[in-house]
């Protein structure tokens, strides 16, 4: 009979043989590519330039951090973020809240709320350029009765960054609702009907017994939607094309990807890439703290 340091041992040297696909895997799929954009962003290649490529150095960071449209990107960028969050928590909340209670048609409601997150991005981003549309958008049309002068929401600068608000939140509100629903349903009774027959009123337990003990679940979810509002494409994309009215609203991302596929600087929109990934990084090591303490 073997002892059972060698069991053991033969175990875990059998669990890392088996995951070895895996990190095989991971490492084409992720450590080449960004190592392949560490090497161009240290060079000067641009598509279509018959200037041979050379090593230099930081310039590109060096530039990036020194033009405008770098900083008017992340203001930008978090303009969004801060602007999202104080839309989707507290109407997800409110609606988690509302959904909790069981009243009648909670189902169908709850159905019926959660369409939004399950389109596609783009389909979305389709749907509300249409709305958004200055003579024939459904928005204009009804805000034409209210007010004289209606917003040009995709051809004014703070009009177009609120549109894309508008049209994240729709699809996000609905992920927000569900985390903080699932939360709620976890939570125990007994606190908030002690509370009750103490004579505290729906607001006071809400304030000093439900929302604390929903803290964690929300900083999960400000966590999640930052770094989807950081990574956040597709929508921009299509309802503004490619950030605009001029660079009214684009972001780190979309300024990424304008310099790579419209402008063809390779090398400047990898050093943008790595500049975004070490922007995200704290941000996500913080997510997966507050997570595991959740």
């Amino acid at each position: 009979m073997r002892p059972s340091g060698s069991v053991e041992r033969e175990t875990r040297r059998l669990a890392e043989l088996l995951v070895v696909p895996t990190w095989v895997f991971l490492l084409l799929v992720f450590a080449v590519p960004i190592l392949g954009a560490v090497y161009l962003s240290f060079r000067n290649e641009t598509l279509g330039s018959f200037v041979a490529p050379r090593f230099i150095g930081l310039e590109n960071y060096a530039a990036a951090l020194a033009d405008p449209r770098f900083w008017e990107a992340i203001t930008t960028t978090l303009f969004l973020m801060v602007a999202g969050l104080a839309v989707q928590l507290p109407i997800g909340i409110g609606l988690a809240l509302l959904l909790h209670r069981n009243l009648r048609g909670t189902q169908l409601f709850r159905t019926a709320i959660i369409v939004p997150m399950l389109l596609t991005p783009v389909a979305v981003g389709l749907m509300w350029r249409f709305m958004f549309d200055t003579d024939f958008g459904i928005i204009n049309w009804v805000l034409g009765g209210i007010l004289t002068d209606p917003p040009n929401w995709l051809g004014s600068r703070w009009p177009a960054r609120f549109a894309v608000v508008i049209v994240d939140s729709w699809q996000s509100i609905p992920f927000v609702m569900l985390m903080v629903l699932a939360a709620l349903a976890s939570l125990p009774k007994g606190p908030a009907e002690a509370a009750a027959i103490d004579g505290a009123g729906p607001l006071s337990i809400f304030l000093h017994i439900t929302l604390p003990s929903l803290v964690p679940v929300i900083l999960v979810v400000v966590m999640i939607r930052v770094v989807d509002v950081v990574k956040l494409f597709d929508i921009i994309f299509i309802v503004t094309q490619r950030g605009g009215p001029g660079t009214a609203t684009q972001t780190l991302g979309l300024l990424t990807y304008n310099t790579g596929f419209i402008f063809f600087q390779t090398s400047r929109a990898a050093a943008l890439g790595i500049l975004l990934t070490i922007m995200v990084l704290p941000i996500y090591v913080l997510w997966r703290r507050v997570g595991r303490s959740a």
